[in-house]
């Protein structure tokens, strides 16, 4: 009889990994805010997500409550699709990011998203959500409120939910499709140690300055590989086992 454990590790469609790439913003660059979260050791929750998302807007308790930080479970060597300018996608990515295994971001709260499919003729999974979430607020209010009572809103079931729970499809003609990404959340701040990350990416003509960087924080930070997210497999598997002379050619 073979355990499951060793089936899953042949599995090349499947990950062992999560991956979390930073991106341009509040007037830091990807490779600013990789550093700060590295020297933090703190992944911050910063973004709503989620099917509550627009009772949030009206809500800063419940908008606390349905921050979260997203990762992408994909094999390492599939990474460097997180990194393409994609049709229709509104973020972008610069190659600048860290990876998880799945079982650490597990222990940690992290859960898979449940994708709905709001494609006309399909709101039946959505229309019930949304309901809860309705009634949610309607049951938190007492009579005569001019709205909710936060303690009473926040305990409510639904909204433990809803920051797992995306929509996917063309409604109104939009398309509205990252299934495909394989979307895992964590809700509220992600913490973790310099042991905890499997590889650190980042664009291949910066590794050297980034690592000095990383050094520049005294041995308490064990440096980690850094790998280039557009690298084949057997390229990273060099760097992680942190080989002289990677290839292909001599240098």
């Amino acid at each position: 009889m073979v355990a499951i454990e060793e089936l899953l590790h042949r599995r090349s469609d499947l990950s062992t990994f999560v991956v979390h790439f930073t991106r341009d913003g509040g007037g830091a660059s990807g490779r600013d805010n990789l550093e700060a979260i590295l020297h933090s050791q703190t992944i911050e929750a910063r973004t709503v997500y989620g099917m509550a998302k627009r009772l949030a807007e009206t809500n800063p308790d419940v908008a606390d409550s349905q921050r979260t930080v997203c990762f992408t479970e994909t094999p390492l060597e599939h990474a460097w699709m997180m990194c393409q300018d994609i049709d229709n996608r509104q973020i972008r990515f610069n190659g600048y990011g860290l990876a998880f295994t799945r079982t650490f971001t597990r222990k940690q709260g992290a859960n898979p998203v449940w994708y709905l499919d709001i494609s006309p003729g399909h709101d039946w999974l959505t229309t019930p959500v949304n309901k809860l979430v309705q009634q949610a607020v309607t049951d938190a209010t007492p009579p005569g409120a001019p709205g909710p009572a936060t303690d009473d809103l926040l305990a409510s079931p639904i909204l433990r939910l809803t920051p797992f729970m995306e929509q996917m499809g063309t409604p109104s003609g939009v398309r509205k499709e990252f299934w495909w990404e394989r979307e895992w959340r964590h809700v509220g701040h992600f913490g973790f140690t310099p042991q905890d990350i499997v590889v650190v990416f980042a664009p291949e003509d910066d590794h050297n300055d980034l690592l000095r960087t990383i050094e520049s924080w005294g041995e308490y930070f064990r440096v980690p590989a850094i790998v280039d997210a557009r690298w084949g497999l057997e390229r990273m598997i060099a760097a992680l086992a942190r080989v002289r002379d990677k290839g292909p050619f001599p240098t």
